[in-house]
C-alpha cells in the first residue's frame, strides 16, 4: 500500500517537471503579424488608420496591409492588436500569423484583450486556471505553464473566497441599511435619441441603426 501511494505521488509530480522548462520559454517576447485587406467595408479606412498607429505597418499591395506586433510587457501593444482585430478579424482577407504559422484571429484578439488588462492592473499575468487553460493562452507571452499546471492540480487554490453583501447583511440583522454609493452624474446629461456614431467604432462592420 505504501508503495502504491509513493508511485501515485511521483506520477502527480511528473507533469510539473515536464512543463517547467517550457514555462520559462513562455516569458520571452513573441511576434504576431496581422494581414488584412483589401475590403469593401465602409470601415476599412478606419482600420488602416488603426494599423498605422499600432505596430509596424507596411503596405503589401494597393489596399493590402501587414502589421507586425512585438508582444512583451507593454500593455499598449496588446491593446493596439486587440483594437485592430476587433475591426478586421471577420473579413475574409484577414489572416494572423506567428512566424509562418496561421493562428486563430479570434484567439489572438481574446489573448490581446486579456493580456492588456492583466498588465494594466498587475504588471504581469495573475489569471487563475482553476477551471483549465483557455485556448487564447497558447499565444500569450505572459503564460506561465508551471503556474497553470499547479492551478489545475489545485496546489494554488485559495482557502476561501469571501463575498460580502453589506445591505443584505444589515437587512438580515435588522440594522439600518448602509447608503448606496453611486458615481456622480452630470445633471445636464440627457439620453440621446440615437447612439452616437463613435459608440460603433469597435463593432466591426455593424452599421448604426436609425
Amino acid at each position: 500500500m505504501t508503495e502504491l501511494i509513493g508511485l501515485a505521488r511521483r506520477d502527480a509530480l511528473r507533469p510539473v517537471r515536464r512543463f517547467r522548462a517550457v514555462g520559462r520559454v513562455g516569458w520571452v517576447e513573441r511576434v504576431l503579424t496581422v494581414e488584412f485587406g483589401p475590403s469593401r467595408s465602409k470601415r476599412f479606412r478606419k482600420a488602416v488608420e488603426e494599423a498605422r498607429g499600432a505596430g509596424e505597418c507596411s503596405e503589401l499591395a494597393p489596399g493590402s496591409y501587414r502589421v507586425r506586433f512585438l508582444l512583451g510587457s507593454d500593455s499598449r501593444v496588446y491593446s493596439s492588436l486587440a483594437r485592430l482585430l476587433q475591426r478586421v478579424r471577420d473579413w475574409r482577407a484577414t489572416e494572423v500569423y506567428e512566424g509562418a504559422q496561421l493562428v486563430s484571429s479570434y484567439h489572438a484578439r481574446e489573448m490581446a484583450w486579456c493580456a492588456s488588462s492583466q498588465l494594466a492592473w498587475f504588471g504581469e499575468c495573475r489569471f487563475r486556471f482553476f477551471y483549465g487553460v483557455q485556448p487564447r493562452c497558447s499565444l500569450c507571452p505572459l503564460f506561465d505553464v508551471e503556474r497553470a499546471v499547479r492551478d489545475v492540480l489545485g496546489e494554488n487554490t485559495p482557502n476561501m473566497i469571501e463575498i460580502r453583501l453589506p445591505r443584505l447583511e444589515a437587512l438580515l440583522a435588522g440594522e439600518p441599511l448602509p447608503p448606496l454609493i453611486a458615481p456622480p452624474l452630470d445633471p445636464n446629461w440627457r439620453i440621446p435619441d440615437r447612439p452616437p456614431d463613435e459608440w460603433w467604432q469597435d463593432l466591426g462592420d455593424a452599421e448604426p441603426s436609425d
